[in-house]
């Protein structure tokens, strides 16, 4: 009896996570998927300040960003929390799953240089404008 509860709670946890369409690869698609939409709204607000364009706009345009990674995560069944959440009971094996792919850090490190280069430019503007 208790190898059967403990068989269908197996099963269980694995069709929510099916569900939810985690699995680590996914993690990292839908991670990067998060990044990408940072970047163009960085792009966006960044061009947005070398026009002079008002506070308004640019809140505007984070807010358009903010919801388009809501909406990428409930298109993945998930949520950012949830996102979290599956990293930290899978970091082992998420690690590994990284570590292993040389194209994944590639990725990785392409994206996030560009989100820092952006988000110096937008600095510098910023601290210009004071």
């Amino acid at each position: 009896m208790k190898r059967l509860l403990k068989t269908g709670l197996l099963i269980s946890i694995a069709f929510v996570s099916l569900l939810m369409g985690l699995d680590i690869p996914t993690y990292y698609k839908l991670d990067i998927k998060a990044m990408e939409i940072t970047l163009e709204g960085s792009k966006e607000r960044l061009s947005c300040l070398k026009n002079d364009c008002p506070l308004i706009k640019q809140y505007a345009i984070d807010d358009r960003v903010q919801q388009s990674i809501n909406d990428l995560y409930l298109n993945f069944g998930t949520t950012p929390s949830k996102h979290i959440g599956y990293y930290t009971q899978n970091s082992v094996d998420a690690r590994a799953y990284y570590d292993n792919n040389e194209t994944l850090q590639e990725i990785y490190r392409t994206l996030q240089d560009k989100i820092e280069d952006v988000n110096s430019q937008i600095k510098t503007i910023m601290e210009e404008g004071k």
